[in-house]
């Protein structure tokens, strides 16, 4: 017999809740539809206890409750749902941890979740409600032996309900190495999550349960406590002094700082909490932009200052919402112009209309050593990099952008000595990673060399670049190389891309707190896209879970900053991974750019992201969410058995709201119970309609708002998630409910919709919609089965669609497609100035 299990609340996580509130649990057992043991039969119970006393069983009792079945793997298998109305004491403060068992007769040995599952108990904090007027949570109480040298000011904060401190302490001149100051122990800590640095070029997440431990530096940490509160602490960073945390061996969080200069700089902190962990991150960075405003460490400089006062304007459709390609992974080393060429060829040949191109590493003129020698392309690119860049455009005019790979220094290796560069601009040798020699420009000549090189990349008509290995300014082994050269290189960088590419520009390698801070904190300037983690590896199955769970679990650092974070290329075609790695890119809010190989290709995975544009037949965009993806839950480790959950939103005030779930434990399935708490922007006064992606079928939630989805995904498996509002209409006299689902022929379709009205009418109701882009439009009516597909009318640009591009869909008996992309065909019909289309629809 098959038999797993889930709950909500969930475990595996913290709950946070008010004391003397009566909690609801439901618990979804999942057993083998033939199974001869009766619903009414199994035992179903909570286990729990308070911190520090014993624990306790209370009984579930067999319920109606409707839990929805979004699972498509385990077929010949039914939830059966159980609850429990738990009511807690109002005076009891402790944390109360639970676990579920079952069985299925009294006379079976219990079955307990944590063993068969591999999940952790859940946990509920009691969190006191806020009170009228709002009392300030004093720093002494968020850690316990603090340094007296240590000093936290109030900072006024920009977040309601959330009190913000700005701690510092002396950084002393210590031959350009680090000194520490302790901050202390986390006070009641619970769980904690951080962001540490995995080498100089990236950073990744770790999480855990008290104590605090981290392995590596940290540049955020955050941390529940047991009343419920949220604490985060972020480091302060530029090129004059670096700050990160770290813990020692009792859990303390120790405060360590580079001081790069020969005079004496500070320990510099953003200290916030509150009762929300989201707020509280947003709050500690409003904080931190207006540090690094008021100090030296994001200031720029005055010549970059006076280009940014009046940028070149931009429209960024086609750079950031149409489809990429990048020629690392598919073309790797053996680049060469006839194998781009040939690359694209393949793309159009295939349906593949991508409108960008990254032209990766391996296109420079460069030494035996690796050292770059001039601008120009290399010898395989025989007629230079003007030509290939025409051919491109005269070939593929559906290609917009064009970008090529440079590294921040030049190259890898810096510069050659006996080429153009070295001849034509002051040079130095510096110490770099402990002690080798690394050519590079001068701190005095650096502008005039980006400006020089990106003046000749526009003249061959490249409009974007990818500048990566920007960490090496930070791996320079003196304080006053690093100090001098990341500044002027970081300041020239900026300049030049703004002035001819107008900010069309990847940051990679660059997940660095002084590039962050002196670079990518301030939001006057078109935002860049900033490369998200560590690359993509096609060829190692264990990268690819970790991969997508490094990225949303960086974005909560990363999403703060004026930059698009850059999930990275991936190729469709990758066994057993590629949707994993499509439905990350498509939540992300991102860009979406592939690195397929020649005649490798997964057309309907690419179908699935992208969609057609109105503008034209071989124009393809993504359906990219208006905001950036962050977790559900930032405490959620990897491997934990418990499901990544990564939400975004779309529109304004009653928008759509999206939701991807994955596993990323290894060997092992999970199971767990979505609800609309999943969900961000969920408006308590609106019904919804949650739609399943991979099941394709729709769950409206109940009048009260109540609504379960359980889901059962196998290691690596995925799915994608929207939740629509839907709106009471009426037609003689009968009430039904309507949504626009979005285009459904893609993952975040839900986000295709610009806006939708509905209106009733004595004989019909209008539905209008306004969509980005064409494909397959879903509807969701609450009476579909009591009307004929002929009574609907649907209209594009007020002439109706040919009625074989309607069908009801196979998989909902209350959900319609319109195949709005055939429609447009048969049609005739061009969208002239326009970027979207509305459609009617009358029932």
């Amino acid at each position: 017999m098959y038999v797993s299990a889930a709950l909500v609340p969930s475990l595996g996580t913290s709950t946070i809740v008010k004391p003397g509130e009566t909690i609801r649990f439901l618990a979804a057992i999942r057993v083998s539809d033939s199974s001869q043991y009766l619903p009414s039969k199994w035992k179903v119970e909570l286990w729990y206890g308070y911190a520090g006393s014993e624990w306790n069983a209370a009984s579930f009792t067999r319920s109606d409750t409707t839990v929805h079945d979004a699972s498509v793997s385990l077929a010949g298998t039914v939830n059966r749902v159980y609850t429990l109305d738990f009511p807690t004491d109002a005076s009891e403060t402790r944390p109360l941890s639970f676990t579920l068992r079952y069985k299925p007769t009294v006379k079976n040995s219990w079955i307990w979740i944590k063993e068969t599952s591999k999940i952790d108990d859940g946990q509920l904090l009691f969190q006191a409600p806020l009170t009228t007027f709002h009392q300030a949570t004093p720093f002494e109480s968020l850690f316990a032996g603090t340094d007296q040298a240590l000093t936290a000011t109030a900072a006024r904060s920009q977040v309601t309900g959330v009190d913000v401190y700005h701690a510092s302490a002396a950084a002393q001149v210590n031959g350009h190495d680090w000194t520490t100051v302790l901050l202390g122990y986390p006070t009641d800590i619970e769980r904690f999550y951080a962001t540490i640095r995995l080498r100089a070029s990236w950073m990744i997440p770790r999480q855990g349960k008290a104590p605090f431990v981290v392995d590596r530096d940290a540049l955020i940490m955050g941390y529940v406590r047991s009343d419920g509160r949220h604490v985060v602490v972020l480091g302060i960073a530029g090129f004059h002094s670096t700050t990160y945390l770290r813990s020692d061996d009792e859990g303390r969080v120790v405060v360590k700082t580079r001081n790069d200069t020969d005079e004496e700089q500070m320990h510099r902190l953003v200290v916030a909490t509150g009762n929300d962990w989201q707020r509280t991150v947003d709050a500690a960075f409003y904080t931190a932009r207006e540090v690094a405003r008021m100090t030296d460490v994001g200031a720029p400089e005055p010549v970059v200052e006076e280009l940014e006062a009046d940028p070149e304007p931009a429209w960024f459709e086609t750079w950031y919402d149409g489809l990429g390609f990048c020629t690392w992974n598919g073309l790797g080393r053996e680049l060469t112009e006839q194998r781009l060429l040939d690359s694209l060829q393949d793309l159009k040949d295939s349906g593949v209309f991508v409108s960008t191109v990254i032209i990766d590493d391996n296109w420079q003129s460069l030494d035996s050593k690796l050292g770059w020698q001039h601008f120009e392309a290399n010898e395989y690119f025989p007629n230079g990099l003007r030509h290939t860049v025409q051919e491109i455009r005269r070939r593929f005019p559906h290609i917009k952008h064009i970008a090529v790979w440079h590294a921040h220094f030049g190259y890898w290796e810096g510069i050659s000595p006996d080429g153009f560069i070295a001849k034509n601009y002051k040079t130095k040798v510096v110490k770099w990673q402990h002690g080798r020699d690394l050519r590079v420009v001068d701190a005095s000549d650096i502008g005039r060399l980006y400006n020089d090189f990106y003046r000749f990349l526009s003249s061959c008509g490249i409009d974007a670049v990818k500048c990566d290995v920007q960490s090496a300014i930070t791996q320079l082994d003196d304080g006053d190389d690093r100090s001098a050269l990341g500044r002027a290189y970081q300041n020239a960088f900026k300049l030049a891309h703004l002035r001819y590419f107008s900010g069309r520009v990847i940051y990679c390698m660059a997940q660095q707190p002084a590039i962050y801070f002196h670079s990518l904190m301030a939001n006057r300037n078109p935002k860049p896209l900033l490369r998200n983690s560590d690359d993509f590896y096609p060829d190692i199955p264990s990268s690819h879970a970790w991969h997508v769970f490094v990225n949303a679990m960086n974005n909560v650092y990363t999403s703060h900053l004026n930059v698009i974070p850059d999930w990275d290329m991936f190729q469709s075609s990758l066994p057993q991974y590629g949707g994993l790695h499509a439905a990350a890119r498509c939540i992300s809010g991102g860009p979406i750019y592939i690195t397929d190989s020649p005649e490798s290709h997964d057309i309907a995975l690419l179908r699935h992201m992208t969609a057609l544009s109105v503008r034209g037949p071989d124009r393809h965009v993504i359906i990219r969410p208006s905001r950036l993806a962050l977790p559900a839950d930032p405490y959620t480790a990897y491997n934990s058995n418990k499901l990544l959950k990564c939400n975004n939103y779309n529109g304004g005030w009653r928008g759509n709201s999206l939701l991807a779930i994955f596993n990323v434990s290894e060997g092992i399935d999970n199971s767990d119970i979505i609800t609309l708490n999943d969900f961000p922007g969920i408006d308590s006064t609106t019904n919804y309609v949650v739609r399943s992606h991979q099941k394709g079928k729709c769950f409206p939630a109940g009048e009260s708002g109540e609504l379960n989805v359980a889901v059962n995904l196998p290691t690596a498996g995925w799915d994608f998630f929207s939740a629509v509002p839907v709106k009471e209409v009426t037609k003689d006299g009968e009430k039904f409910n309507v949504a626009v689902l979005g285009l459904v022929s893609n993952l975040a379709g839900a986000a295709a919709v610009e806006g939708w009205t509905a209106t009733s009418g004595p004989k019909s109701v209008e539905v209008v919609a306004r969509l980005k882009a064409l494909g397959v439009l879903g509807y969701y009516i609450s009476n579909l089965p009591s009307l004929s597909l002929e009574s609907l009318l649907i209209t594009i640009a007020d002439r109706a669609v040919p009625f074989e591009t309607v069908r009801a869909a196979e998989t909902d008996e209350n959900f319609v497609e319109v195949d709005i992309e055939k429609a447009f065909k048969l049609l005739g019909l061009s969208a002239g100035w326009y970027n979207e289309v509305t459609v009617k629809l009358y029932v």
